[in-house]
């Protein structure tokens, strides 16, 4: 049976390929005139397979999308994301209305082209943008063309690069009218008037504004054509058992494919009056790529061994009995050794030397794994450091007790990973330098446009490079009395 049932599946993957590629554009693709020779049926075998790979990848209906596959969706995702919430800044409401633009719209409430081609200037697409004629359909002779010019950001990691087809769709919805005359949409996005901010009374976090649907549900980027947001579950089509979804607030994660379809009404609906524990149907596979949830997973245990040295000890590292002369011999980071079960090197150290005495120097490269966080970096030498200095939690010299920290664990960061150029060696009493005026240059030459950081708390976030600089300091210092105002990304592998 299983080898039928495989046999089936990749018999209708051939013919859907052969569908999509019999179709053309602007028609609905007819399985009964499609079944005949493909146009593409002169092309060398190779392409056809390859075809079939990138089908393949995409429609796997047993098994969780993977990581690598998840974090290419979730990058365009959130450009996607920012694009609707910076439209939203400047017009108040998340598309063009009827009211201001009527010509954009056809008779039935519906923009003549798509939501894609209304985000185009906040992708950086704005030469694109002026092409299009908003006030004529999207499949109009001179809009028509413009659809093989897709952006990437609308593309699925396995649609081939010469498709202009999208599986990024909205649910479409319309307004009911509630008791007292008021108007409640059914979606995010409704025929006719669309939302705003107040409009979702179940909070934007609960709240589903893009998803990836499966192949067989791809249109042209340009139609404004939406899912049917009576019946998001059937409206799905052929996807993994995972569904990459944009939440209204930018967050974005994986949720269950076969949940119950009501949840799926819920979720999509902004005015329903509930708020679902999303973690009941997100996906339990780990959303990391497996080196990054070997980094997150150190980083938390590094967090825990500093609370756990502070129950001990009464403060954070270093506690005095570590110091002499009031300066530190070695680092805090071999002082956690017995809280990351590595007590026996811990005992291969001699406590009373320095970390560069020749007795200690040869315990450099024992580096332990959970110190290490890129691989091309200097044997022994480690990214994981705290900010120190006057007005930082960490001194150089004596640590700080809980009750120091008067501005929350939540608001203090514990320490981050800094660029590998600015990587020291690990058993060595140095951390980064704290400027108040400047505090994100000690991280030395990031390579992303954010670094990680571990707050107090234990929470993981990302901070980016452009943080304001006040705000980073208030982030770092402990008793100032301020708290963050910046919102920062926290990482939950899960």
């Amino acid at each position: 049976m299983p080898v039928i049932r495989d046999t089936v599946v990749i018999l209708n993957l051939i013919l859907l390929i052969s569908i999509t590629a019999g179709c053309q554009k602007g028609q609905t693709a007819d399985l009964e005139t499609q079944q005949g020779t493909s146009p593409d049926a002169d092309k060398s075998a190779a392409a056809f397979e390859a075809k079939l790979s990138d089908l393949l990848l995409a429609i796997k209906p047993d098994e969780p999308m993977k990581a690598e596959r998840f974090q290419a969706v979730k990058e365009r995702f959130k450009k996607i994301g920012l694009a609707f919430h910076d439209f939203k800044d400047k017009n108040q409401y998340y598309l063009p209305t009827p009211e201001s633009h009527p010509e954009y719209y056809d008779e039935n409430g519906r923009l003549k082209v798509s939501w894609r081609v209304h985000l185009l200037p906040f992708l950086g697409q704005n030469k694109l943008y002026e092409q299009f004629k908003l006030d004529e359909d999207w499949d109009s002779p001179h809009n028509a063309p413009l659809a093989e010019n897709m952006p990437d950001v609308f593309r699925s990691p396995d649609t081939p690069a010469d498709s202009n087809k999208t599986r990024f769709r909205i649910f479409e919805g319309k307004w009911n009218r509630e008791l007292g005359n008021t108007l409640s949409p059914t979606t995010m996005f409704p025929r006719g008037t669309p939302t705003q901010n107040k409009h979702f009374l179940d909070g934007t976090n609960n709240t589903v504004m893009v998803i990836e649907a499966g192949p067989d549900q791809a249109v042209e980027w340009t139609s404004p054509t939406g899912l049917n947001g009576f019946y998001p579950l059937e409206e799905l089509g052929h996807t993994s058992a995972s569904i990459p979804v944009l939440r209204a607030d930018g967050s974005i994660m994986a949720v269950r494919k076969m949940i119950d379809k009501n949840v799926w009404k819920n979720i999509i609906g902004p005015q329903d009056n509930t708020r679902p524990n999303w973690r009941e149907f997100t996906e339990i596979e780990s959303m990391l790529t497996s080196e990054e949830l070997r980094q997150f997973n150190h980083l938390k245990q590094i967090a825990l061994a500093f609370h756990a040295y502070r129950k001990k000890y009464g403060k954070f590292p270093l506690a005095d009995e570590h110091l002499t002369d009031n300066k530190p011999l070695l680092s805090w980071r071999v002082h956690l050794l017995p809280y990351l079960d590595q007590t026996d090197l811990y005992n291969e150290f001699h406590l009373d030397e320095s970390w560069d005495s020749p007795h200690n120097k040869t315990l450099l490269k024992k580096i332990p794994d959970i110190y290490q966080f890129d691989s091309q970096a200097e044997l022994g030498n480690t990214q994981a450091m705290t900010f120190s200095g006057k007005r930082a939690p960490f001194d150089l010299g004596s640590g700080s007790t809980g009750r120091d920290i008067t501005d929350g664990f939540i608001n203090t960061i514990q320490f981050v990973v800094a660029a590998p150029d600015t990587a020291v060696p690990w058993t060595k009493p140095v951390d980064l330098p704290f400027d108040p005026e400047n505090p994100v240059k000690a991280l030395g030459n990031l390579s992303s446009p954010e670094f990680i950081a571990v707050i107090m708390d234990g929470s993981i976030r990302y901070v980016p490079q452009n943080i304001p600089a006040e705000e980073l300091s208030h982030l770092i210092q402990h008793k100032d009395g301020n708290v963050i105002n910046f919102r920062l990304r926290r990482i939950i592998p899960y």
